[in-house]
């Protein structure tokens, strides 16, 4: 079974042409978001429709998803505060069905903290059930190398290993694109998105995924400050502070 890790309800973004491989395999495939998508942990049915509906554009039905964050109140920007509890969440999930043999999840990459969390989340997971070597995550935004709040898009780090990619053809590419103009309650934030995610699907147009590694866990995404904390979300120390006692029941 297929199982992916999303922070929030539209970060599926970085994979729809993989998902979409998945469903054209007929391959087994479960969806948890981590987060309510909400800032006060409440659930935001308006941002689960928005994905659920995405997600059955591809041929995904509400059955295979299971919104953990907004069950259990994590709050869209605290996922890091929440890691153990999240982790335990999905593995209560996975006890009532299939036992996953392949994770994907966002990168860790210093982009987002929700996004790192979750990868932490998903490194657990997979050594858990056995499938860290075939697990994946995939690469959304991140700051390295830049100043401020600028960003690369979908590129990934050569410090997460070897890069596999496969292309999106060009009907791929605009069906993206229309799947991107579906999550109209963030607006603000797909304003910034938007314009970046398309010029990656039409300039380079490859689904990159790399290896998960649990000693990457124990170092920084990258050199200088991440991009969550020069937009002043949470500092590297917090974050660390928070994950440590998960990255430690990984690393020993």
């Amino acid at each position: 079974m297929n199982l992916f890790l999303f922070a929030h309800q539209d970060d599926e973004y970085g994979v729809f042409p993989l998902l979409e491989q998945l469903v054209g395999r007929r391959e087994s495939i479960r969806v948890v978001y981590l987060t309510s998508g909400t800032l006060d942990g409440q659930r935001s049915e308006r941002r689960n429709r928005e994905s659920t509906d995405v997600l059955a554009r591809i041929g995904i039905e509400e059955t295979q998803i299971y919104f953990a964050g907004a069950d259990s109140k994590f709050p869209d920007g605290k996922l890091y505060q929440y890691a153990k509890e999240a982790a335990a969440a999905v593995v209560a999930f996975l006890e009532n069905g299939v036992a996953p043999t392949r994770i994907y999840a966002p990168a860790w990459e210093g982009g987002h903290q929700d996004h790192d969390a979750a990868h932490i989340i998903a490194c657990y997971l997979a050594s858990r059930f056995g499938c860290l070597e075939t697990s994946r995550q995939f690469p959304l935004y991140h700051g390295m190398g830049l100043p401020g709040i600028f960003w690369h898009t979908f590129l990934p780090m050569p410090s997460n290993g070897t890069v596999e990619s496969f292309p999106i053809d060009w009907r791929q590419r605009f069906r993206c694109l229309r799947y991107g103009l579906r999550y109209r309650s963030q607006w603000s934030t797909w304003l910034g998105l938007y314009p970046m995610y398309t010029l990656y699907l039409l300039t380079r147009g490859r689904q990159y995924l790399q290896p998960f590694s649990i000693a990457r866990l124990r170092q920084p995404p990258h050199d200088g400050a991440c991009l969550y904390e020069r937009r002043g979300f949470c500092t590297q120390e917090q974050f660390r502070y928070h994950t440590k006692a998960l990255v430690d029941e990984m690393c020993g």
